[in-house]
Formats: C-alpha cells, sequence, structure tokens
C-alpha cells in the first residue's frame, strides 16, 4: 500500500474483532518503531506491549471507561524516557563502536550536551514527549501496512499505569496505541483544508 493509501484509509477503531495479533507482526510493526526519527537520534522512548486480558482489563479501569484498551488484541504503552543524558552517552558509544569518523562523534556530543545541558530535569520529560508522539504515530501506519487497525489513546492515569506495569520512575507512560482488527470501519473523513492550515 502507498503511503497516500495509508494515511486516507487508516482510522481510528474502537470496536475490535476477538481475535489476536500474530507474535510475527507484532514484532514487525516494534521493527518499524524502532526506526522512528528523533530529536538528535535520542528516542527517548519505551514500549511496553500488553495482551493479556486481566492486565488489560486493569489499565481500562484506569482509561476514563474506554472499553477497547481492554477488548483490543495488544496495547502499545509509549513511554518517555526522560534519561536525556544517558541517552545520549548511549549513541556516543554506539557511534563509537560503528566506527564513526572522530569529528563526527565531536560534532554529535557537542549537539547533545547543548540539548542536555538547555534543559533542567523538570523540563525533560516534555521534551521526551515530543519524541514519543513521533513513534507512536510511525506505529500506527507501520500497522496499517500490515492489515491491522489501531487507535491512539491519551485518556487514560499515568501515575496508575506506572504501578500496573511496575515502570522505573524515569520513564513515563505517555501515549497509548491500541492494535487490533478493527469491526466498526471509518466514518468519513474530517480534515480542516489546506488553506485553514497553512499560516
Amino acid at each position: 500500500m502507498e503511503f497516500k493509501e495509508l494515511v486516507q484509509k487508516r482510522y481510528a477503531a474502537r470496536v475490535y474483532e476477538d481475535r489476536k495479533i500474530d507474535d510475527e507482526k507484532i514484532d514487525e510493526i516494534l521493527e518499524m518503531i524502532r526506526f522512528s526519527p528523533s530529536a538528535l537520534n535520542l528516542q527517548p522512548w519505551k514500549i511496553k506491549v500488553v495482551a493479556d486480558d486481566e492486565l488489560k482489563e486493569e489499565m481500562y479501569e484506569n482509561s476514563m471507561d474506554q472499553k477497547h484498551i481492554a477488548e483490543c488484541s495488544h496495547v502499545l504503552v509509549f513511554c518517555a524516557n526522560t534519561d536525556l543524558p544517558g541517552l545520549a552517552e548511549t549513541i556516543i558509544n554506539g557511534m563509537k563502536d560503528a566506527g564513526a569518523p572522530e569529528e563526527t562523534i565531536k560534532f554529535y556530543q557537542m549537539a547533545a550536551n547543548n540539548l542536555t545541558g538547555r534543559i533542567p530535569p523538570e523540563a525533560r520529560l516534555c521534551e521526551a514527549q515530543k519524541n514519543v508522539f513521533i513513534a507512536a504515530t510511525q506505529g500506527i501506519y507501520a500497522a496499517k501496512s500490515l492489515g491491522i487497525d489501531s487507535c491512539i489513546v491519551q485518556g487514560f492515569d499515568p501515575a496508575a499505569y506506572s504501578e500496573i506495569l511496575d515502570l522505573p520512575s524515569n520513564v513515563v507512560p505517555t501515549v497509548l496505541v491500541l492494535l487490533g482488527y478493527g469491526a466498526d470501519g471509518p466514518n468519513p473523513k474530517v480534515r480542516f483544508p489546506k488553506e485553514d492550515i497553512l499560516l
């Protein structure tokens, strides 16, 4: 499917068939997400894959009565990783291991220091979350390319999710991508005309 067709056919599925997505397809989606772009290639996200029905039910109970969380095949919980300095260090070490030129490594280190140095710890969550939404978007189109429907969900209690999923303190649940085989079908798309979105 061409990308233009993907964006036109993809819709927010809120009713799902009672069948699971194959593990191989979930792995394909995760592999495509792995190549999502991010500022300075920091990749400040972690993804918790939830397929267990009891766990999904517990998540649903902390999600503003959005029943499709419990009824979909899988929930990808996209979390923001606020350890930006640690991520930058990991990337630099990876560049060294890959044999990147010294000048390239030095330039990256300077840029990373500028970014992480100007962002106080309390603002790192916001910076990470900007990138998380890019990865989640890549996820929904990756899924559609494999014939899998999705829905992006923000209405949930991050603190409750952190406890339910036993997440470390530097990892903050930010957005959910529900995956499954839609049983509802798309509504007509309502989008602003190009003239209304251009300044």
